[in-house]
């Protein structure tokens, strides 16, 4: 096992001396290490997206009623302490029409469908779980939020949904319990949105499918157009987000993406994006016009600090793979956004058993989880690497690291603002951390972070065979 190992890489030295010594604002809130907001130097090591585990090789939830057909997809989940238990919106197909549907549950494993009595179904009778019908045949949400607005208590839950009437125009409505929704304006379709006020991390964001045009031969393809909302009445600044990189495969599309819809609410700081790489085929289901209708579709992830700027994260691995083929979500996945029960994040998905574009297709709904911020890791390539991090001023008074390192250890050294070792805080000194733990608290043997309060410092983590996947300071010992 390696021990008390410094990184001394002339190459890595020299960008890290390069890099803005600006000191970033750490504070005590926690540090995912999903991008470079808090990262100077990686040495020796990779960042590596992880991967949802299934619950189940069976999906949670499956049509079983006429008004669901065969395919139900796009489930946005919200847990609500008010009413103490979790709310399910999801969209169901028959031959002619799409039905927003809902269920509930007591710990978002096992769903209900109540039957609500408010919609007309293609059988005629009320007697359905449908909870939103729009002026067309086709009304489905984008997102359902809780208001921001505490003083609106008619109008708890607020809602975007699509209908095409024709093609795809955008709607709000509100709900004071959930279930029942008033429209309150026909908006349009939001891909034409041009100019406008452009901000970081608006009220509200849509990011959505549109269409770019490919650099060589001009034609179609699918990339994530992005608009804003002060109050999503009024939308602005329309603009593409997310485009083929040089080194994509000219067959790789980006289907459509998701992330929470209130820009103004980040997690640990960062926006969380699902975006759906679409897999297109040449041989067969190729348009005139160049577009591509066969493929499969699968997850990955992608990140972003204030709406605008979007990073895909470890490009050559999928958040959530596909199933092998046979397996009723094993040619296409669409991953919601992240659900956080305790110390699980849980990720509610619609799967597919054909691809895009067959004749006949059967879609549910699945869960998978992550246990708590572990969406992204830090690993040694080999055996041992480092990661040092910008300047921050010390605010807190424990060290907290969220790490796997059972295979090996983990230690960390404090390093002063011009990357000096401070004494007592080398990695000799630090206590090893050999276990897999979320909140594993970082000692050393005769010193503290409460005695570097107000001190600008640098911390460099030190991977022995050990994973990293978010750190915190928080007040307390």
């Amino acid at each position: 096992m390696l021990r008390f190992v410094l990184p001394i890489v002339v190459a890595l030295v020299i960008v890290a001396e390069a890099q803005s010594d600006d000191v970033i604002d750490v504070g005590t809130v926690k540090q995912l290490l999903v991008d470079d907001y808090v990262v100077e130097q990686l040495s020796e090591v990779n960042r590596v997206v992880q991967q949802p585990q299934r619950v189940s090789n069976e999906p949670i939830l499956v049509p079983e009623h006429p008004w669901e057909g065969s395919l139900l997809q796009m489930p946005c989940v919200l847990w609500d302490p008010q009413q103490g238990i979790f709310h399910m919106y999801y969209w169901a197909h028959t031959q002619n029409d799409i039905f927003t549907c809902y269920a509930r549950s007591a710990d978002g494993l096992q769903w209900e469908k109540p039957q609500l009595n408010l919609h007309v179904g293609p059988d005629g009778s009320k007697e359905n779980n449908i909870v939103l019908r729009g002026e067309g045949k086709q009304a489905r949400t984008r997102y359902v939020i809780f208001n921001p607005r505490r003083d609106q208590p008619q109008r708890r839950f607020l809602t975007l949904y699509v209908d095409n009437v024709p093609g795809l125009t955008e709607f709000t409505a509100s709900s004071a319990d959930g279930l029942n929704w008033t429209t309150q304006k026909k908006i349009g379709d939001l891909r034409h949105v041009r100019g406008g006020a452009v901000t970081a991390n608006p009220p509200f964001f849509l990011i959505e499918q549109n269409w770019a045009k490919d650099p060589i031969d001009g034609h179609r393809y699918r990339a994530i157009w992005r608009t804003e909302s002060q109050d999503m009445t009024n939308w602005s600044g329309g603009q593409m987000v997310v485009e083929r990189l040089a080194d994509d495969d000219v067959d790789l599309e980006f289907y459509h993406a998701s992330s929470h819809f209130r820009g103004s609410q980040t997690y640990c700081g960062v926006h969380m994006g699902y975006l759906y790489l679409y897999h297109t085929e040449t041989a067969r289901g190729v348009r005139t016009d160049g577009v591509r209708l066969a493929g499969t579709i699968d997850t990955a992830l992608m990140v972003s600090r204030d709406t605008l700027s979007w990073t895909r994260v470890d490009r050559g691995r999928r958040f959530f793979p596909l199933s092998p083929e046979g397996s009723w979500d094993g040619q296409m996945n669409f991953v919601s956004p992240e659900v956080i029960v305790g110390d699980s994040m849980r990720f509610y998905y619609s799967g597919w058993k054909y691809g895009h574009s067959a004749d006949r297709n059967e879609a549910a709904i699945g869960l998978a989880k992550l246990p708590i911020d572990r969406f992204v890791a830090i690993e040694p390539i080999q055996q041992c690497g480092w990661l040092t991090t910008k300047p921050f001023v010390v605010k807190g008074e424990q060290l907290i690291v969220n790490t796997d390192a059972t295979d090996g250890e983990l230690r960390v050294e404090v390093l002063s603002e011009d990357r000096a070792p401070i004494e007592g805080y080398d990695a000799a000194a630090c206590e090893p951390i050999v276990t897999d733990e979320l909140r594993a608290p970082v000692k050393w043997s005769d010193r503290s972070m409460r005695q570097l309060q107000g001190k600008t410092i640098r911390l460099r983590f030190q991977l022995d065979r050990a994973k990293l996947f978010a750190f915190v300071l928080r007040d307390g010992s």
